[in-house]
Formats: structure tokens, sequence, C-alpha cells
């Protein structure tokens, strides 16, 4: 009989360790996972809207644009926010002309009108390289988005002005390519 309750006894106890460790197997599984945060940033280059001025050739008497002293020639600054590392380039197109090497004219209004004055518009000086569509002109390289990249443009008067006196005036578009 002792045996028996020898017996009985260890299968009470190898069940119940067993039992603890399936109890302990089931009960605290260790697992664990991961994920990604994920964000694309694309390259871009914008015109700041709105911050590139007019450029006002001032006043001239007819025929003395070309004048030695009196040449007309105004500047503006373009200014472009692009996305580090990137440049722009800055294409110029006159709308009366549609030319592609930024030549334009100033046309006439009121009594003036059908009367034009003809300018080119360049990068780095007065007689700078041609600024048009097939001449963009490329920014410098961006440092921060937030940094506007400054670009100057010049419009220069090419003839005399020998016209009729009034207001003239021409609209250049101005496109970002990057």
């Amino acid at each position: 009989m002792t045996m028996t309750f020898n017996k009985t006894l260890l299968t009470a106890t190898m069940l119940t360790l067993g039992g603890f460790a399936a109890m302990s197997a089931n009960a605290a599984p260790i697992t664990s996972d991961q994920f990604d945060v994920l964000l694309k940033v694309d390259q871009t280059c914008t015109v700041v809207t709105g911050a590139t001025a007019d450029i006002n050739l001032g006043t001239v008497a007819a025929g003395q644009a070309q004048l030695v002293g009196s040449e007309k020639t105004g500047t503006t600054t373009i200014t472009t926010n692009c996305s580090v590392g990137s440049s722009a380039k800055i294409t110029l197109q006159p709308v009366s002309t549609t030319s592609t090497n930024g030549t334009g004219n100033l046309k006439g209004s009121g009594d003036a009108l059908g009367q034009n004055v003809a300018y080119k518009l360049t990068s780095v000086s007065s007689t700078g390289p041609a600024w048009g569509t097939t001449t963009p002109v490329t920014t410098a390289v961006a440092d921060s988005y937030a940094v506007g990249i400054e670009t100057i443009v010049y419009a220069t008067v090419t003839d005399e002005a020998d016209v009729i006196p009034g207001n003239y005036k021409d609209t250049v578009n101005v496109s970002v390519i990057f």
C-alpha cells in the first residue's frame, strides 16, 4: 500500500509540476513587434508670390533713352524658396513679344497707343547675359527652404525711345523649373 501511495503521490506531484510548467508557458508569453513611420519629401522650388516688385525705368526725354548718361536700366529681385540642396531655373518671358531671349516691347497707352519701346532682360548686370526662356538663370543652391534665394533681374531700354510721349508698359511672366 505504501508503494501505491508513493506512486499516487509521485503521479500527483508530476501532474502538478507539469500543470505549473504549462501554466507559466501560457500565462506570460514573450512577444514583440515593430512598425515604421514613413514620410516622403518631394523636391520643390517656388517663387515667392507678390514679392517681385515692378521695374520702374523712370522718365526720359523722347529720343534720348540711349544717350550716354541717360541709359535706362532698372532692377527687381525674384525670391525663390527651394528644398535643401536644390536650385531653381528661372525663365522670363515678356508678354509683348513672347520672345525666348528676354527681349520685349514697352507698349504705349492713351495717345501713345501703337507705339513701342524695345527693352531686354539680363542677369548679372545691364550688359550681362540675356535672360529668357531659352536662357534661364539658375539660382544658388538652397541651404534651407525657409530662407529665400534672391536673384536680380535687369531691364534695359535698347532703343532711343523716339516715340509719342506717354506711359509705356509690358508684363513679364516668371516661371520656375527645378
